[in-house]
């Protein structure tokens, strides 16, 4: 939905609500039709993405200021003479530029987005943000963008209060990966924000494709968190229970008798009516032989 032009549309209501009701009309026209405006935002799903552009370019804004060092604010030196001992820059100055240049760049691997973003402070960050911003605006299915971008936000947006800024940006970063065949890296940015995930709002439908890419992993422990969330999200229950069933007795096979006793252990602890409880205790006291005959613990 195009932006209106309130110079021109507000006058025009006014006018219209004058001849139609008078006097009243002036103030009615005016507030009716930014009512409705604002109502076919919240419909097309565009207000939500303009609030949080806006507060984040906000935070970005006031972050930047307060870690910017005092050495990148210098200008730099005349007809871009080199410093002595300075690092050539990762990021291009000119976001349309890098763009470009990154679309025909081979894509890095999770780990080495994870190790550049490590190393970047004050205004290369910053840099880099807009950069990935810009490319994931440009192309959304751009997964390595997004999750630079989730990536960034969790290093610069730390503060409680802007949390939502970093875990918006992780849940967009999966679901783009999922969509585009990167579950891989959905799962190893799961793993970034492990800590907050119960925070983390996926889509129902995403829970499942992720949790098999963490199983795929060998998480096992995390692959059973989102392959339960999912199935729990979707009300359904038997599902929620078949899952952890399901990575607990993956454990039992790869020889992490720990682990899948744990998991069978919050089968019973959170469907204590579960119809799997005879199998899932007989399962429990095979595993728990194993580690009486020293199976190494997971």
């Amino acid at each position: 939905m195009d932006r209106p032009n309130w110079k021109l549309l507000l006058p025009a209501v006014a006018a219209g609500g004058f001849v139609l009701v008078g006097f009243w009309g002036l103030l009615l026209g005016p507030l009716g039709t930014a009512w409705f405006l604002s109502w076919r935002k919240k419909r097309d799903g565009v207000g939500d993405d303009d609030d949080e552009a806006r507060r984040l370019a906000t935070f970005m804004a006031e972050a930047a200021k307060a870690q910017m060092p005092s050495a990148a604010r210098k200008p730099a030196p005349a007809g871009g003479t080199a410093v002595p001992g300075a690092t050539p820059p990762l990021i291009q100055p000119n976001p349309a530029t890098a763009s470009a240049t990154a679309s025909a760049a081979p894509k890095p691997s999770f780990a080495e987005l994870r190790q550049r973003v490590a190393q970047l402070e004050g205004k290369p960050l910053f840099d880099a943000f807009a950069v990935a911003r810009l490319a994931a605006i440009a192309n959304a299915r751009d997964a390595h963008a997004t999750v630079e971008v989730a990536l960034i936000a969790r290093r610069a947006a730390v503060a409680p209060t802007q949390a939502p800024l970093r875990l918006r940006a992780a849940a967009r970063a999966i679901a783009t990966c999922l969509a585009n065949g990167q579950a891989a890296m959905a799962a190893a940015l799961f793993g970034e924000f492990i800590s907050e995930r119960t925070a983390l709002q996926l889509a129902p439908e995403h829970w499942e494709p992720l949790g098999r890419a963490l199983l795929g992993q060998g998480a096992l422990m995390e692959a059973a968190w989102a392959l339960h969330a999912g199935a729990v999200l979707g009300n359904d229950l038997a599902s929620a229970q078949k899952r952890l069933i399901e990575v607990a007795g993956k454990a039992a096979e790869t020889g992490k008798p720990s682990v899948a006793l744990k998991l069978y252990g919050t089968v019973l602890a959170k469907y204590p009516d579960t119809q799997y409880a005879d199998f899932v205790r007989t399962n429990m006291r095979i595993e728990e032989k194993k580690l009486g005959k020293g199976s190494a613990p997971a």
